[in-house]
């Protein structure tokens, strides 16, 4: 090989680490976001579940337009 040609193939070569780390880090940020974003889902399920609860109960739910007595 000559002079061009692997200098040529170093770049490709680094371009390709390069690529390669940066897919993994965000394979990596996907996996976080997909467990944190379950358990975000978990959470609504289960604050959905109180609020059946609550109404079962007799509880009337909070006004959304309500002022605080301070205002």
């Amino acid at each position: 090989m000559n002079d061009t040609t692997s200098s040529r193939l170093e770049a490709l070569e680094m371009k390709t680490a390069y690529l390669e780390a940066t897919t993994a880090e965000l394979s990596s940020a996907l996996y976080e976001h997909e467990r944190r974003l379950a358990a975000l889902e978990a959470l609504v399920r289960e604050m959905a579940v109180k609020v059946k609860e609550l109404a079962r109960a007799g509880l009337e739910p909070l006004p959304q337009d309500e002022r605080p007595p301070h205002y």
